[in-house]
């Protein structure tokens, strides 16, 4: 870490120099307890010290709607306030409208007053008086000349590296930046100042800004502050809880249906706690409840809460926090007095994820009812979230609230039972063709090399299929029947789900990477690639140019722009279905298998490999077709011929093992390992039988895993030139597995030049020319 971010990362060591009495010691413990970490907590004890009242700020920029997470901090409130905090909730519609410019102004003055109904309405079910509460709009001090000066005063001082740096848990992360994201973390520091606080209390997402703060404020002449931090809820499907993944969250306006979908639906797997996004919420935010309301009632004299809301039910012992409730038959209820003993319970398998799905699923129903009759009660509230959160009308929506609209016209003028003539059917699909042909037009015209295609669009073809990344379609000239056309989009996918956003010409250099292959390795199998041609030495569909092109049928001439470069004409066959994966190195899933049972899909391996060893030969380690949506599924060479037939089986793993072994010998003479890589084969009906042919992709970064040899060292993972890398970051965010997950430019960059070097090597193109 360079010395410029240096202040920003650095851990501070836990002094403590003033002494306190005992009442202002017991409200330092309770400001400070549960926090993830506390930062100059000796600001506090002076503070305390003196006899002041600690004031302190929480904030958060109202974007998306809050989920059931802001129940960590608004428990933490709590605390502050019991320990006599003057506490500020700062809406910062500022901060939100500066976030990578998510919203408007005019959008964001209603998502304010949505988000002070709903603070209040949580805060109230939690027991908080909110009266001694001081609610503030950024925008009523953010916008006058003394705080704007003292941003440009701010901004003089710091470097675009350390901005950056100092958000990058916070704002959206890019190669390039917009200027917004780079005042964001500033404005958060100078808010300390202006909204005349001891304390900035928030996530450990915010802690970079919290040390951001604490180096620059005292050089514009302020006083440093205390940083509290809490830790973050992790989402039902095992990574962050964001406003951003549906799936990963429970909305505080959630119907009971939506809860029950939705913890269903949550990682749970028996036994094992790492990842397990039903216990971290419990741990997160039901026993702390539980926890604070107990509280609350022995405040008040009671023995502990017992009400309608309690997640300790009537008859548990005392002491209890969680309750799970079970019929007698199924052992009866479980009663857990911590956290602890829960997780306890889970682990030793004597608490089944049934069980403890069902019991979260009655405590949060129960905490969120009252909620929901807040909303439902007020007219106000409602329109707030209607103006704030308009609903986005899909353009296939729009076409089917029309045709709906066309439908309820026409049978206002009495012709609704009247059959459209032939005429009226012509006329509707020439002008649904003209009106496909001009959007299409108008997208090319603006579509360039940094834009992806994610979808082809050619009404006079027949889509027969649409996979993760090609579109299949049929040819339209019935002497064509046995072929089909194949056309690689920009889509990605990993973990078998495809990412919203692709990859600019990534079905481009897919294409042009698999001809390389298929006319290099047609000498030990025959393929499917019928245009463009791959025969003789140099295929004008290797040379680049638009020369290939030429090969293409008129009848496809119109949709030229969308297939030119990413489409090839295939021998229509019969997939046989298994993927046939070969490994000349133990890596990936098979490194996971390994470490386990020292046995890669279920085939027995020798002792002591280590990570990304080569394997003393290549092994062919087929998996199951999947079915687009599904998972592919590891299996022994056996399972395969049980599905294909041992005769299929074995020729294809004969095959396979020399595809991949001419390969990787080429490929290492271009400077590059070829790890492991996956086949596809098809069944071609000829007059003497069945034959098998190699089919769909060959040897690209979506089915193989290149790495570079001058770089590689056995005993750890490998930088490699395929979505590995995607994979990890999938990974690294707790992405894995999510449906809905948009790149950000930065990942879209580096993978696209990932794929484009590994072509550029295999071909010797560019840099790499021979």
């Amino acid at each position: 870490m360079s010395d410029e971010l240096e202040f920003i990362n650095q851990k501070e060591e836990k002094t403590v120099t003033i002494a306190l009495n005992p009442e202002a010691e017991a409200r330092f413990e309770r400001i400070t307890r549960d926090l993830a970490e506390v930062t100059s907590a000796d600001i506090i004890r002076q503070v305390l010290a003196d006899g002041e009242t600690p004031r302190l700020y929480w904030g958060t920029a109202p974007t998306g709607r809050p989920h059931i997470a802001y129940c960590v901090p608004l428990i933490k409130i709590a605390d502050f306030l019991s320990a006599g905090v003057h506490v500020k909730v700062l809406l910062a519609d500022i901060h939100a409208f500066l976030d990578a410019n998510k919203s408007t102004m005019d959008v964001l003055k209603y998502r304010v007053k949505y988000y002070s109904y709903l603070l209040h309405a949580v805060l109230t079910t939690l027991g908080v008086p909110t009266d001694k509460l001081e609610f503030v709009t950024g925008s009523s001090y953010q916008l006058k000349p003394d705080y704007t000066l003292d941003v440009y005063r701010f901004n003089s001082l710091t470097t675009v590296k350390q901005a950056e740096h100092a958000g990058a848990d916070v704002v959206k992360a890019s190669t390039s930046p917009q200027m917004c994201s780079l005042l964001y973390p500033g404005l958060q520091c100078l808010d300390e100042q202006y909204l005349d606080v001891h304390i900035q209390f928030g996530g450990v997402d915010q802690r970079k800004i919290f040390m951001f703060a604490a180096h620059y404020l005292p050089k514009l002449g302020y006083a440093k502050r205390a940083h509290l931090m809490n830790g973050m809820v992790p989402g039902l499907s095992g990574g962050k809880m964001s406003a951003s993944d549906p799936k990963s969250k429970i909305d505080f306006l959630d119907s009971p249906s939506d809860v029950k979908a939705k913890i269903k639906a949550a990682v749970c797997e028996p036994g094992v706690v790492e990842g397990n996004g039903i216990l971290a919420f419990l741990k997160a935010v039901l026993i702390p409840a539980q926890m604070l309301r107990d509280e609350q009632a022995v405040a008040k004299g009671e023995k502990r809460y017992v009400g309608e809301m309690s997640f300790a039910s009537a008859t548990s012992p005392m002491g209890t926090v969680f309750t799970i409730e079970r019929p007698e038959k199924f052992g009866g209820d479980l009663h857990f007095s911590s956290y602890q003993d829960l997780e306890d319970a889970y682990v030793a398998e004597k608490l089944h994820p049934g069980d403890l799905k069902s019991g979260v699923t009655d405590a949060l129903i129960r905490l969120l009812a009252p909620i929901r009759k807040v909303y439902d009660a007020s007219p106000d509230w409602q329109e707030m979230n209607r103006l704030g959160y308009p609903k986005v009308v899909s353009e296939a929506d729009r076409i089917k609230a029309e045709k709906n609209a066309a439908k309820a016209a026409k049978k206002a003028k009495g012709g609704a039972n009247r059959p459209p003539t032939e005429e009226e059917r012509a006329a509707l699909r020439k002008a649904k063709e003209e009106s496909k042909a001009k959007e299409l037009a108008a997208k090319n015209a603006t579509a360039g090399p940094s834009t992806a295609v994610l979808n082809t669009d050619m009404p006079k073809l027949k889509l027969l299929s649409k996979g993760k990344v090609r579109d299949i379609y049929a040819l339209p000239d019935a002497a064509d029947a046995d072929k089909l056309l194949f056309v690689a989009t920009d889509r990605i996918s990993a973990f078998d789900v495809i990412m919203e956003n692709g990859i600019p010409q990534k079905g481009a250099t897919l294409t042009q990477l698999s001809m390389f292959w298929f006319h290099k390795l047609k000498h030990v199998i025959p393929n499917h690639v019928l245009t463009p041609s791959i025969e003789g030495a140099s295929p004008a569909c290797l040379q680049g140019g638009t020369t290939a092109w030429d090969e293409f049928p008129a009848s496809l001439s119109e949709y030229r722009a969308q297939l030119e470069g990413r489409s090839m004409i295939v021998r229509k066959c019969e997939v046989v279905k298994i993927e046939a994966i070969v490994r000349g190195y133990i890596t990936g899933s098979a490194w996971n298998e390994y470490k386990k049972s020292q046995t890669v899909h279920g085939i027995p391996m020798p002792a002591g490999l280590v990570e990304s060893q080569k394997l003393p030969k290549a092994i062919f380690t087929p998996s199951t077709k999947a079915d687009l949506g599904d998972h592919d599924e590891n299996i022994h060479p056996d399972k395969a011929k049980e599905i294909c037939g041992a005769e299929v089986a074995a020729e294809i793993e004969r095959v396979a093992l020399e595809l991949y072994n001419t390969a990787a010998k080429y490929a290492l003479e271009r400077g590059l390992i070829l790890a492991d890589t996956k086949f596809e084969f098809g069944l071609l009906d000829t007059p003497n039988g069945k034959q098998l042919i190699l089919i769909d992709e060959a040897l690209t970064p979506d089915s193989s895993r290149y790495w570079s040899a001058a770089a590689y060292q056995e005993g750890k993972p490998q930088d490699s030139f395929d979505k590995q890398y995607l994979r990890d970051w999938l990974i690294k965010g707790g992405l894995k597995g999510k449906e809905g997950v948009a790149l950000p430019d930065d990942v879209v960059a580096e993978t696209k030049a990932k794929y484009e070097e590994a072509r550029d090597r295999v071909m010797g193109l560019g840099k790499f020319a021979a």
